[in-house]
């Protein structure tokens, strides 16, 4: 992740066991603690990267990207990162 003081990329590759069906689309969440702030779907599968912007500076954020094929969505990769004080700006 390129983390800065209001956004960051979220990277990601594709899982290496895509449940017998080929990945056709990600999901990535962003938690501020409890509360979702984000939920974009992603349905390009060669598309490995988003970028969250309007972020709070110095703050904690769960990150959560899911993998979904033609039969179900598979457990997050999950990441706690916190948001830098300055850096640039989108």
């Amino acid at each position: 992740m390129d983390i800065q003081a209001t956004s960051l990329t979220v990277e990601w590759t594709a899982p290496a066991d895509d449940g017998g069906s080929p990945i056709t689309a990600y999901r990535v969440v962003i938690l501020k603690g409890s509360t979702e702030i984000e939920n974009v779907n992603i349905t390009n599968p060669v598309k490995t990267s988003w970028i969250a912007e309007r972020l709070d500076r110095e703050t904690e954020y769960t990150v959560k990207v899911f993998a979904r094929n033609a039969v179900f969505e598979g457990p997050a990769a999950e990441k706690a990162v916190r948001t830098k004080y300055e850096g640039t700006k989108m």
